[in-house]
């Protein structure tokens, strides 16, 4: 048994949780319809707990819903279930429903596309008359302008009658044109504003059916304290839909209002992975921090947590000075250092550059690497040399090469990746593939070597995008061969530095203008 339960933020799993993990599979093997459920993908938290006598045994959780229910036989209830059939949830459900039904029927295109005909033709016929009176008058104002010169002063006179006349009939016009615009638009006008006082009235529904459910949402923590989601998130921040639902807060909870104490605790991915996400079969991950770090802050305020074994001391890692002259400096980072400065006082490549470039302008840190990948780095030295490095970078005429060791073989042993990239906003820092708000991402590799089921690839990425190389190689859209040592997208636990490396990189120099080349070969290898 460990000593002490793990950061769910940052952890490894201990073998007495991995142990309970491995016995929920041997049992799920005789739970053919729980088995095809899990497959389509969830989130399984294992809690291990110690009962007042003493007695070691295990919590199961699932994140969000099983066939449809919050409670499911062998897992811990939720902590307030929305769905019991009696629940102010479904009454209220059904009321915005019928409130969006109204609003559909409201929006039904036969409706307004005949409200906006019967607006357009009565609109046209008035426009049309008028169009047709003003040529009149035009027509009439320059007869009169040709008899004038000979015309008697009677006749003068009568002209200016029917010029005053016409002028007036045709301002009367254009005030009946206007009138029957603005009844004309009426009907849609109505029609709007019916829809658009239900969407508020569906929205403020909504709203306070949301807060009514997040007041019941009540939490615990070790010291005896409650608090409810509201008050976690505190009520000028409404906390994100499903908050509480997910699996760990859920283990925590039920371990505390029955008096068991937590040992260890881990989350694991059973099934296919979400769409965009990168998620393996049987492997743990992190809670997630959109929805569960308020809420497990407070629940695990005053416990002391373990130190995550995968957060390696890096201290003795010397950063390799590879060239320098008064424009750029070229460096080797170790893997487990900061490009840039982090918001904790961490030392980074940014802060060693400042340090020994004290009689320069300043360093400027014109691209980064992961903290986890290792690998060759281009600094400015001066500001003209930053800007003319950073376009160059922007018109992706620096070549750079990687070499990564993956988990597994790829099947396709050479292919040119082209998957969106965009934050996974409900797991930061990590990255998913959005084909709606991901930002371009091009990646090439090919195998160069095989061994013992894992391979070594060379990555030459086209684009930079934040974690591109990881999130393309472990993707099934992509190679389907995570990188030894990933520990945000990485397939097993394996307590061992991340085994990218930038090798090599080829660019224009900043003043001279002459191509530079330099390489620093990866430390590992097949």
């Amino acid at each position: 048994m460990p000593e002490k339960l793990g950061d769910p933020f940052s952890y490894l799993p201990s073998d007495a949780v991995l142990d309970a993990f491995k016995d929920f599979l041997t049992n799920l093997d005789s739970d053919d319809a729980l088995k095809t459920e899990l497959q389509k993908g969830k989130m399984i938290g294992v809690l291990v707990v110690k009962n007042s006598n003493g007695e070691i045994g295990y919590l199961l959780s699932f994140s969000g819903q099983l066939f449809g229910k919050n409670e499911h036989p062998g897992f811990v209830p939720p902590v307030f279930d929305i769905l019991t059939p009696d629940s102010y949830y479904r009454s209220g459900e059904k009321e915005i429903s019928a409130i969006g039904k109204e609003i559909k029927n409201l929006e039904n295109v036969l409706k307004l596309e005949s409200a906006m005909v019967n607006k357009n033709s009565v609109v046209v016929e008035c426009e049309t008359r008028l169009a047709e009176y003003q040529e009149f008058t035009k027509q009439q104002k320059i007869l009169r302008d040709s008899l004038r010169p000979t015309a008697t002063a009677e006749e003068i006179q009568k002209m200016n009658n029917e010029s005053s006349t016409q002028k007036n009939q045709l301002k009367r016009l254009k005030q009946e044109v206007e009138k029957t615009k603005l009844a004309a638009n009426i009907p849609v006008d109505q029609l709007k504003n019916q829809i658009d006082n239900l969407k508020k009235q569906r929205e403020e529904k909504s709203r306070n059916l949301q807060r009514r459910i997040f007041r019941d949402f009540r939490f615990h923590n070790t010291k005896g304290d409650e608090k409810t989601l509201l008050d976690i998130f505190s009520d000028e921040v409404m906390p994100p839909s499903g908050a509480g639902e997910c699996a760990a807060p859920r283990l925590l909870e039920y371990a505390y209002r029955n008096d068991y104490q937590p040992i260890s605790m881990a989350e694991f991915w059973i099934g296919d992975s979400p769409s965009g996400r990168v998620r393996h079969s049987g492997t743990y991950y992190h809670a997630c921090r959109s929805k569960c770090l308020p809420i497990m802050n407070f629940m695990l305020e005053g416990v002391d947590l373990k130190k995550n074994k995968l957060d390696f001391d890096y201290e003795n890692e010397e950063i390799k000075t590879l060239y320098r002259d008064d424009d750029i400096l070229v460096i080797s980072k170790p893997s487990g250092l900061l490009s840039v400065r982090g918001k904790e006082s961490q030392t980074s490549v940014e802060t060693w550059a400042e340090n020994i470039c004290r009689d320069y302008s300043g360093p400027k840190i014109v691209h980064r690497l992961d903290q986890d990948t290792s690998g060759i780095m281009v600094i400015a030295l001066n500001i003209n040399a930053y800007h003319h490095l950073q376009k160059q970078f922007e018109n992706h005429s620096i070549q750079k090469k990687y070499v990564a060791m993956t988990e597994k073989i790829p099947s396709t042993k050479e292919q040119t990746i082209i998957l969106p990239l965009a934050p996974d906003v409900s797991n930061r820092p990590m990255q998913m593939i959005s084909r709606e708000y991901g930002l371009y991402a091009e990646t090439y590799y090919k195998v160069v070597n095989e061994k013992e089921g894992k391979a070594l690839i060379d990555v030459y990425p086209q684009t930079g995008r934040t974690h591109q190389i990881r999130v393309h190689l472990s993707c099934k859209e992509g190679a389907d061969a995570p990188i030894v040592g990933d520990r945000l997208y990485g397939s097993k636990s394996i307590v061992c530095r991340l085994m990218l490396h930038a090798e090599k990189i080829t660019f224009e120099h900043p003043n001279t203008q002459k191509e530079m080349t330099f390489e620093d070969k990866a430390p590992f290898g097949l």
